[in-house]
């Protein structure tokens, strides 16, 4: 198990915030269908679950830009793995 953070930004040709935000909540709703356990934040949606799962889940949504016509997409992604697995609860225990 791992919890990954991604964030994807398309940068063209969008000119308002209003478009933009419409392929961000188009990724957004791939994570939904994933059936992975996920949270938004404000600037990333954290994932959960196995490592090809959530790899497999970032790179289907880094390109969902592209088909919504985007020219250019900047996509972070970044795993936190531990042995024996590790969780969003686990993680953020301290802090809830």
């Amino acid at each position: 198990m791992v919890i990954a953070d991604i964030a994807v930004m398309p940068l063209r040709p969008f000119g308002c915030e209003e478009e933009m935000y419409k392929v961000v909540d188009a990724c957004i709703n791939e994570i939904e269908i994933s059936g992975l356990k996920y949270e938004i934040g404000a600037n990333s949606t954290t994932v959960q679950g196995g490592l090809d799962e959530v790899f497999d889940l970032a790179k289907k949504i880094h390109l969902i830009p592209f088909e919504l016509g985007c020219e250019r997409v900047i996509t972070i992604f970044r795993i936190d793995q531990k042995q024996g697995g590790i969780t969003i609860d686990e993680k953020l225990k301290n802090h809830r």
